[in-house]
């Protein structure tokens, strides 16, 4: 065998094993993306079936809020009313029964409406009333500023 055989020899087998090398790092690669893909994919599954369960954990809570506020307003109005007849003036009594009837009205308020229907008629409220909104959340700012701001000095 000559030398330029053994070494043509030698340059395909050399060809070859790269060749098979190259085949190998290819299918390990498309099996390591493949894998990703699939990793990503359960984790995208699992954050949104995590993010629907918080949503619907937050919409209950917001549900049984409304209920308990509802309760709490009417309990609050037949208390006010049954206080106003002990031992009020026939003037007191009247404020009594206005201000529970109001209290009353707001309870059958909350429990005939959905949160969603709720929001609209907020929105829709300040749309109407813009001047309005926009005292009352200065006030109410001003008075949580007073509250909770301090005399306005640095504190050392």
């Amino acid at each position: 065998m000559e030398p330029q055989d053994s070494l043509n020899k030698a340059a395909a087998n050399v060809q070859q094993t790269v060749s098979q090398v190259g085949a190998q790092a290819k299918d390990t690669v498309n099996q390591v993306a493949s894998q990703a893909k699939e990793t990503a994919n359960q984790v995208s599954s699992d954050a949104s079936h995590a993010a629907a369960d918080a949503r619907r954990s937050m919409r209950d809570t917001a549900y049984t809020t409304k209920e308990k506020a509802s309760d709490a307003l009417l309990n609050a109005a037949e208390a006010m009313r049954q206080e106003a007849l002990k031992g009020g003036s026939d003037e007191m009594i009247r404020q009594s029964q206005q201000l529970a009837r109001g209290m009353e009205k707001a309870a059958l308020y909350l429990d005939s409406h959905t949160l969603d229907q709720m929001g609209v008629d907020a929105s829709e409220t300040v749309r109407q009333n813009v001047w309005q909104t926009i005292g009352i959340v200065f006030v109410v700012g001003l008075l949580l500023g007073l509250l909770f701001g301090g005399s306005g000095r640095e504190r050392t």
